[in-house]
């Protein structure tokens, strides 16, 4: 079986990440094919990490144009994510984008009716879904042993963001690049 080519829109901190380990052969049936960044920096550390296997681009109208891969992740500022998950889907390629879904509920909605209707693979990466702290809550909210769940505040204490984490990115705890993030942080 030939390997899915996988292209990735945004090489920030998750993107560069995913790439790498596509890259590194850490995720089976996979290959990295495409990267598409507006950054310079980021397209100029794409060259030198990958060189001349991985096809790069600084417009999103060319990336989807190139026909050099199967399948897109969306690893950039969340304002972002519903409108390229759209733009991949209604190009025809199964789409992953990170976490969150979006910002604005409207835009959400609109991409997940794209998405049912594509008949496409769509999927969003929620990366403490595998934890088991998290899924044993899950299993308790299921077998209803908290009852009918009206309302939940989690407040995790041992994950701490030192400033470097938000000076990795301008977009970062800002209302402007994160939206809902920006509480969240």
């Amino acid at each position: 079986m030939k390997n899915i080519r996988v292209g990735i829109i945004g090489v920030g901190n998750m993107g560069s990440s995913h790439a790498l380990h596509i890259n590194e052969g850490k995720v089976k049936g996979a290959e990295l094919a495409a990267i598409c960044d507006t950054s310079p920096d980021r397209l100029t550390w794409a060259k030198d990490k990958f060189g001349e296997k991985v096809k790069l681009f600084d417009n999103i109208d060319d990336f989807f144009a190139s026909d050099s891969f199967d399948a897109v992740i969306v690893a950039t500022p969340h304002y972002d994510h519903p409108t390229l998950a759209i733009q991949s889907l209604n190009k025809g390629f199964n789409t992953l984008i990170e976490k969150p879904a979006g910002v604005y509920t409207k835009k959400v909605r609109e991409m997940n009716k794209v998405a049912e209707e594509s008949g496409l693979v769509f999927g969003l990466m929620f990366n403490q879904r595998t934890n088991p702290l998290y899924q044993k809550v899950r299993e308790l909210v299921i077998a209803g042993e908290f009852g009918e769940i009206k309302r939940v505040n989690w407040i995790i204490t041992s994950w701490y963001r030192s400033q470097s984490y938000y000076n990795s990115g301008g977009w970062r705890a800002s209302w402007a690049g994160e939206g809902v993030g920006v509480l969240l942080n």
